[in-house]
C-alpha cells in the first residue's frame, strides 16, 4: 500500500506540474500515468447521500467510497507541485521556454505511442481519433477573449478549466487564457485575493461534480471508443506543446533563433525531452512487462 501510495503522490506532482503550464493537460498525465479512469470514478462518487453517512459518522464508509487515499495522495502530489515546482515551471517558461516544452513534448510523444499500441482498435475508433486530433489542434488555434472578470465569469472559467483538466489534450490554463482570465487568476493567487480565488473555486467544485459524473457515464458505456476519441486529443495537444513557438508559428530551431531572438537550447530540450520520454516508464511502476501503463486496483 505505501508503495501505491508514493506512486500516486508522484503522479500528482506530474499533474500539477503540467497543470501550471498553459496548453499542457493535468488529465493527460493522468491517461498516460494509467490512473485516468480511477480518477474520475473517485471524482464522480461525490454525492449529497455522503452527507447523510458522515452525519452518522460513517467516516470509513465515505472514505472507502470516495476512494479517499488515492483522492489524498494525488491531490498532496498536486498541491506540492503547485507550491514547489510551480515557480520551477514559471522560471523556465520566462527563460529557456523550448527545454519546458521539449521535456512535455518528449513525455507525451512516447505515452502516446504505448497507449496507441495497447489501444483495441476497431473502424469506428480511427474516425473517433482523427476528430478528436482535429478538435484539440483547432483549440490550440483560437485566438484570446478578454471577458470582464466578475464572479459570474470567474465561476464559468473555473467549471470550464476544471472540466478542460480532465480531458486528456486540453490544458486549463489555456482555456482560462482564451477566456482572458488567466491573468487575473494568477495575479489572485500570488496576491492571494481570496474572494476572487473562493469564485474561481466554486467553479471547479462544480465543475467536478457534473462533468466527471457525465465522463463516467460515457466510459462506462462506450469505454473502447472514448478512449480512441481521447487519444486523438492527446496526438492534437502535440500542437501546442512543439518546443520552438513563436507568435503561434511552429518552428525549426534556427528559424525560432531567427525570430525570437532568443537561443534555441536545442541541446537541452533534446536531453529535457529525452528525460520526458524516460519518466514515462519511472511512472509506469505497474506494468505488463512491454512498459505499458497499468491502471492500479
Amino acid at each position: 500500500m505505501i508503495k501505491l501510495v508514493v506512486s500516486w503522490f508522484f503522479k500528482g506532482v506530474v499533474m500539477g506540474a503540467a497543470d501550471a503550464v498553459p496548453g499542457v493537460s493535468g488529465g493527460t498525465m493522468a491517461l498516460i500515468t494509467g490512473i485516468y479512469e480511477r480518477l474520475i470514478n473517485a471524482l464522480a462518487s461525490f454525492r449529497l447521500g455522503l452527507l447523510g453517512l458522515l452525519r452518522r459518522g460513517e467516516f470509513i464508509v465515505v472514505w472507502r467510497e470516495v476512494d479517499g487515499a488515492f483522492l489524498v495522495s494525488l491531490g498532496a502530489g498536486i498541491i506540492v507541485s503547485l507550491i514547489t515546482v510551480l515557480n520551477l515551471v514559471q522560471w523556465l517558461l520566462s527563460t529557456a521556454p523550448p527545454v519546458l516544452w521539449a521535456f512535455f513534448c518528449g513525455l507525451i510523444v512516447a505515452s502516446l505511442i504505448m497507449l496507441l499500441k495497447e489501444h483495441r482498435w476497431r473502424k469506428v475508433d480511427i474516425g473517433l481519433f482523427i476528430t478528436g486530433t482535429a478538435i484539440a489542434a483547432s483549440i490550440s488555434f483560437l485566438g484570446e477573449m478578454a471577458l470582464a472578470v466578475t464572479p459570474l465569469t470567474l465561476i464559468l472559467g473555473g467549471a470550464l478549466a476544471i472540466s478542460a483538466m480532465l480531458l486528456p489534450g486540453i490544458s486549463g490554463s489555456f482555456i482560462l487564457l482564451l477566456l482572458g482570465l488567466y491573468p487575473a487568476i494568477t495575479e489572485a493567487v500570488h496576491a492571494r485575493d481570496l474572494v476572487t480565488i473562493a469564485w474561481v473555486a466554486l467553479g471547479c467544485l462544480i465543475g467536478l461534480l457534473v462533468f466527471s459524473r457525465f465522463l463516467q457515464w460515457v466510459l462506462a458505456r462506450w469505454h473502447d471508443r472514448v478512449m480512441g476519441f481521447m487519444l486523438g486529443f492527446v496526438l492534437g495537444a502535440l500542437l501546442k506543446v512543439w518546443p520552438w513557438q513563436h507568435d503561434q508559428q511552429w518552428l525549426m530551431p534556427d528559424n525560432y533563433v531567427n525570430l525570437s531572438g532568443q537561443p534555441s537550447w536545442f541541446f537541452t530540450a533534446l536531453l529535457a525531452a529525452i528525460i520526458g520520454a524516460a519518466l514515462v516508464t519511472l511512472l509506469s511502476l505497474k506494468s505488463d512487462g512491454s512498459g505499458l501503463v497499468k491502471s492500479e486496483t
